[in-house]
């Protein structure tokens, strides 16, 4: 399976997905489980835990993501 096409959580699907800081820190769980993939998701991974937790995330955790619906790694940056 290619990277694009790997499937990945969506955590846009949800009504009940909860506000912005709570969807950053679930999109920067994806992005760091999805690193072996494309070396810019590392990037990716820490400007978000950034936005969620400010400047100094070096002991911040992301948050867990429940298993649910699924979407393509592709899509899943297109609504990032």
């Amino acid at each position: 399976v290619s990277c694009n096409k790997m499937n990945v959580t969506n955590i846009f699907a949800d009504d009940k997905r909860g506000n912005n800081t709570e969807i950053l820190c679930k999109a920067a769980t994806i992005a760091q489980e999805s690193q072996s993939c494309h070396r810019y998701l590392e990037g990716i991974y820490h400007n978000l835990l950034s936005l969620v937790w400010g400047i100094r995330v070096g002991h911040k955790k992301p948050c867990p993501v429940a298993a649910g619906s699924t979407t393509s790694l592709k899509n899943f940056l297109k609504e990032l």
